[in-house]
Parts: C-alpha cells; sequence; structure tokens
C-alpha cells in the first residue's frame, strides 16, 4: 500500500468529497432520470438535453454522465461573473448555461446542425424552442434516504485505494444528513469533506461526528 498518499491510512487514494475529475464522474452517479434516450437523440442534430433543479440537487453530476457517451467533445463549466468562448462541436455541452447572457444564449441556440445538452437554474425551454430545437427537459428533484445513502457510498467506493476497510457512514448518519440538508448533496460533501479530513484511520462516521464539524463549519460552540 502506498502511504505517500495522504488519505492511504484510510484505505482511500483521497478525500471522497472532494473534486471529482471528469473522466471518473460517470462511474459516481446513481441517476433519477434514464439516461440511454437522450443520449441517444443528442446523436442527431437539432435536439437539446436540459437539465434543471436547485443546487445540490445532481444536474452537473448527470451531466457529466451523459458526457461520458461523448467523452471525445469539450466539456464547458460556466463559473459565476465568467463570459467562456463556447467551442464548436456536434454536441455541446455546457453546464450552468444560466450564466450565460441573453443574447449569449440566443447566439449558441442558433448554431446550425448542433445538438445542446445544459444544465441550468433557469428554464431557457422556450429559448431554445424558439431556436428550433426539440427538447428534453427534466428537472431534478428531491431525493430519498436509500438514493442518497448510495450516492455517498459510491463516492467513498470510487475512491478506495485497495481491498479492505475504509471509513463508512453508521446508521444514522444519512438520516442525520437530510434532516440538516433535505436532498442538497453539495452541502452534504461539503461536511463530509471536512470530516474525512480529520480521519486519522478507516472508521464509521457517526452523527455525533457530524455534528461537531457542523458546528465547527459554522462558528459554533461544540456541546
Amino acid at each position: 500500500m502506498n502511504w505517500v498518499l495522504p488519505h492511504a491510512p484510510l484505505n482511500l487514494r483521497r478525500n471522497p468529497f472532494g473534486f471529482v475529475p471528469l473522466e471518473e464522474s460517470s462511474g459516481l452517479t446513481v441517476p433519477e432520470v434514464e439516461l440511454s434516450t437522450p443520449i441517444a437523440s443528442l446523436r442527431e442534430p437539432g435536439f437539446a438535453v436540459l437539465l434543471m433543479g436547485e443546487a445540490g440537487r445532481g444536474k452537473s453530476t448527470h451531466l457529466r454522465a451523459i458526457h461520458e457517451a461523448f467523452a471525445e467533445l469539450p466539456f464547458t463549466y460556466i463559473g459565476e461573473g465568467e463570459r467562456p468562448q463556447i467551442p464548436v462541436a456536434p454536441v455541446v455541452f455546457v453546464d450552468e448555461c444560466q450564466r450565460l447572457s441573453w443574447w449569449g444564449r440566443r447566439r449558441l441556440f442558433r448554431r446550425p446542425q448542433v445538438s445542446f445538452a445544459l444544465t441550468s437554474h433557469l428554464d431557457v425551454t422556450g429559448e431554445l424552442k424558439r431556436a428550433g430545437l426539440r427538447v428534453f427537459t427534466r428537472t431534478l428533484g428531491e431525493l430519498d434516504e436509500g438514493r442518497i445513502e448510495r450516492i455517498l457510498r459510491l463516492r467513498i467506493e470510487g475512491v478506495r485505494l485497495a481491498p479492505g476497510r475504509v471509513p463508512s457512514l453508521e446508521e444514522g448518519s444519512v438520516r442525520w444528513l437530510i434532516q440538516h440538508f433535505g436532498s442538497d448533496l453539495r452541502g452534504m460533501s461539503s461536511l463530509l469533506y471536512e470530516v474525512f479530513q480529520a480521519l486519522e484511520e478507516p472508521t464509521d462516521v457517526k452523527p455525533l461526528d457530524l455534528d461537531l464539524a457542523r458546528r465547527e463549519q459554522c462558528g459554533l460552540p461544540s456541546g
């Protein structure tokens, strides 16, 4: 076992709740949306897949899973305040397309002989249809406890270093996370990142561990 890796004592290649490389993201998806139909439709020009939902509901994760079928094509994430050049491609992937200006979206959606795979907090279905595109729109909603548990377990297993024990979430920890974050996976991951950074060996993460980390994260006294 390579103990040079910072998280090797946990039998992990890295913190499972940190940044996920694009090439690994599809294997960590528990899809809420059946993806084979939109993927097949994107192979023909003039189609758009639009994934909507509140922050932390899995829009980007689903988009990356779709992108796995088109791995040779660019994937553009638009950060807050950014105005990137969107690459020319037969299928254009844009995460957070609502951050483009109305005029920028209008020009983008009118590219000829192109299909689009997009995430957005803003419903741009009408804009896409006015550009002459056929549109598959899905809003990702609340996640149940079982699906959240599977997603978090996949994140841990996805960075396993070797056979043997790895950290896990004790029974009750997922319920604690849901009580405090609803189905906001991004919020859960932020807290779990801090918890896993503090672990020194593979162990069960208890609700008490989460509560202490949450208090520290919020600047509250423990106890």
